[in-house]
């Protein structure tokens, strides 16, 4: 199930990982502003999340009632520092795909946080049923190719010059992990 999850970092600290809750709304459109701001290797930049606060809010709650749905908060010290959510991809002949997005914040990197998101994502879509798990990165983000692969992501696709950031085309890869 969706549990609290303590576990200690490199850096000595412990990260908290648990449900987003309807009042984490705020907070979190404001934490997907930094990280897209800071960073352009996420899909957002820093408009962040779309959407207002109550819409972001009514999709947490209902997000937490639908166990295919799992958005989790990573935390330090009460200090958000990333997140991950599973998603099904589609009904129908899609019931069967997860869509895996994550993000950490800059000053967090390299403590192993993606790491200690991913083992969890994958877990929670093993329990929920499904297939597999898909997932989109910018191509050229060798360190989120690198910790895909070691939990056994593989490419299964490109979509050449996809994104467009900063007047250049970048390729976005695509990667599956079967469940």
């Amino acid at each position: 199930g969706r549990l609290m999850e303590l576990v200690p970092l490199k850096n000595g600290k412990w990260l908290t990982v648990r449900a987003a809750e309807p009042g984490d709304a705020a907070a979190f459109m404001a934490f997907s502003r930094l990280v897209g701001g800071e960073t352009d290797n996420l899909m957002l930049d820093s408009r962040g999340f779309f959407g207002t606060v109550e819409e972001k809010a009514e999709y947490l709650s209902a997000a937490l009632a639908d166990r295919r749905y799992c958005i989790m908060l990573a935390t330090i010290e009460g200090e958000m520092v990333g997140f991950f959510s599973i998603a099904p991809m589609g009904d129908g002949k899609l019931r069967g795909n997860a869509g895996f997005g994550i993000a950490v914040r800059k000053s967090c990197w390299r403590l192993g946080i993606g790491a200690i998101l991913t083992v969890i994502a994958i877990d929670y879509a093993k329990e929920a049923g499904y297939h597999k798990i898909c997932l989109d990165v910018r191509a050229d983000n060798e360190r989120a190719v690198r910790l895909y692969k070691r939990f056994g992501f593989a490419q299964c696709g490109l979509r050449r010059e996809q994104l467009f950031i900063n007047g250049e085309y970048y390729d976005e890869m695509m990667m599956e992990l079967m469940l």
